[in-house]
């Protein structure tokens, strides 16, 4: 009856995955959480369940931290070429922090005036591994029927795994969370944005919501 049939993904939404493999990732990160506790000790106690810590935004510019930051730049060159984006250079914008305490969450948000954002994962205990994307189309969520098996097309919501070694690289404007942290040990993940250096020296620089060494971030803003 069908001469033919076809299925077109038309507008895809591209999240990037990449692991470092055991030996550099085990190294990495044990160094990653001396330097961090350095960096932030002592802290002080939060004032309520369902916030979270989060440091300044300067850490690709701290020494300390510069291997981390040149996987970050490699990753996030290797997005862009695979996007066959046209730019003279991008910037780090912002890298930071985040220690997600037994109760904590990050509610849903995006990261303003940047292209690039990603999270690599330090440490993620049993339970608190994951990280929710949210379909960007308004219009797809006006009517949602059941399905029989939920898959990309008929979803609005997609959960990538969060694990130590592990780097995820999202485009800034796409809608995310981190679930309550039901565990009574600390998650701990390094955030990022990247964004055209044209567009950063010429026209606006990235939104940073907050500014304080560690904070709860607005309701209307909260980073990865």
């Amino acid at each position: 009856m069908f001469a033919n049939t076809s299925v077109q993904e038309f507008f895809p939404t591209p999240v990037w995955t990449v692991d470092l493999i055991a030996k550099l990732a085990e190294p990495l990160n044990r160094q990653l959480l001396v330097d961090l506790e350095r960096m932030t000790s002592p802290r002080p106690p939060l004032p309520r369940l369902g916030v979270f810590w989060q440091t300044h935004t300067d850490m690709h510019v701290r020494p300390e931290f510069a291997d981390l930051t040149s996987l970050i730049r490699k990753a996030t060159k290797a997005a862009l070429d695979f996007l066959q984006i046209d730019y003279r250079d991008f910037s780090i914008t912002g890298c930071w922090a985040n220690f997600n305490p037994p109760g904590g969450l990050h509610s849903a948000h995006t990261h303003p005036n940047n292209y690039l954002s990603g999270v690599y994962y330090v440490r993620t205990p049993a339970g608190v591994d994951s990280i929710d994307f949210f379909d960007p189309r308004p219009a797809a969520v006006a009517w949602l029927q059941r399905p029989r098996q939920i898959n990309r097309f008929n979803g609005n919501r997609v959960t990538v795994t969060a694990q130590p070694g592990r780097l995820v690289i999202f485009p800034s404007w796409l809608l995310h969370s981190v679930p309550v942290n039901p565990t009574n040990q600390e998650r701990v993940s390094v955030a990022f944005n990247a964004m055209f250096t044209d567009f950063t020296e010429t026209m606006s620089a990235t939104l940073h919501p907050g500014s304080l060494p560690f904070h709860t971030p607005p309701s209307h803003g909260p980073r990865t």
